[in-house]
């Protein structure tokens, strides 16, 4: 049979002296968190001082500098983009294609707000297909004098679909 192992338990152990390189190892990390602290403070200060000369600089300048004149522009091109009747149109060339069953499709709608003209390209089986179309454009509420800018027989194509261009006003 084995003896028992005395076991020493030191709860109150004395208490030892910090080694001298730990001493100077926090010695060091607070002096680094003190310089940081201070380059953060300076770089703070620098920007609080540029923001105050660029809100200078900005509210000095008056609304007759380029920079607000172009703006001004920017901002009535947006309004004037934002004030065309997207989903009206749509829907309405939408109707004229399910109409034309399936013999046109569009290729592409390019408003120009200015004027409050859309110009439609589009694709049709045949020039009588493409004319149904445009006559069924005519008979818009949303679209007015719908016109017939161009067509072109497109030859390369096995099919030879026509290629039209259209322009119509738009009008809410």
């Amino acid at each position: 049979m084995k003896r028992p192992v005395a076991v020493r338990l030191d709860f109150a152990a004395e208490p030892r002296q910090a080694p001298l390189v730990g001493a100077i190892l926090f010695a060091i990390g607070l002096a680094a968190a003190v310089a940081v602290g201070v380059t953060f403070n300076g770089q703070i200060t620098e920007r609080n001082r540029l923001d105050a000369e660029l809100n200078a600089a900005t509210s000095s300048r008056g609304p007759h500098m380029p920079s607000s004149v172009h703006s001004a522009e920017e901002a009535a091109k947006v309004e004037a983009e934002l004030s065309i009747p997207w989903s009206q149109l749509l829907s309405e060339l939408e109707a004229a294609g399910k109409d034309s069953e399936a013999t046109v499709s569009l290729l592409q709608i390019e408003p120009d707000p200015g004027k409050h003209v859309v110009r439609i390209t589009a694709e049709a089986k045949s020039l009588p297909a493409a004319l149904a179309y445009l006559q069924r454009l005519q008979q818009s509420k949303v679209l007015r004098y719908p016109m017939l800018e161009s067509h072109e027989l497109k030859k390369d194509d096995p099919e030879h679909p026509v290629r039209v261009k259209l322009a119509a006003e738009w009008h809410t």
